[in-house]
């Protein structure tokens, strides 16, 4: 009769495993967490839209976003909310993938600005002060966290 060693036993090893590979999980999740951490938990107050070949500076600052960490932007864009989703990545890509604004912005030219640059976001920097999302066509959305 073959004798089994006791180490050689599946059960054994999943179990010595297991707290090895959930702890690296975690540490992968705080990594993110902290990479984006200045995106995330402040208002973004917007200062200048550059998008195509039109500038709108915001120097009232009502136009303004926040990111949330499940992947939900919102806010306002001077003339009534706007809502949309985003994924961010780990080389400081951000894509957004809808944005929608209030019936009561139709028309207005500084809000449909600032949404298609949302839109079109590529890349973002932000420390606790400031937040700039380059866009297509070398396009770029200045926010600053304080109003």
């Amino acid at each position: 009769m073959k004798r089994i060693h006791r180490y050689a036993r599946p059960g054994f090893l999943a179990v010595l495993l297991l707290p090895i590979f959930a702890s690296a999980c975690i540490v992968v999740v705080e990594e993110d967490r902290e990479r984006h951490r200045h995106l995330y938990g402040s208002e973004w107050y917007l200062e200048v839209v550059f998008y195509r070949t039109e500038t709108i500076q915001d120097s009232d600052r009502t136009a303004r976003v926040s990111f949330a960490e499940n992947g939900v932007l919102s806010g306002d864009a001077g003339c009534g909310p706007i809502n949309g989703f985003y994924t961010v990545n780990e080389n400081g890509g951000i894509d957004v993938d809808s944005v929608e604004m209030s019936s009561r912005c139709g028309g207005e030219q500084a809000a449909q600005l600032f949404a298609d640059g949302l839109r079109s976001a590529r890349t973002y920097e932000a420390d606790e002060n400031l937040l700039r999302i380059a866009t297509d066509n070398s396009g770029y959305l200045s926010f600053t966290a304080d109003q």
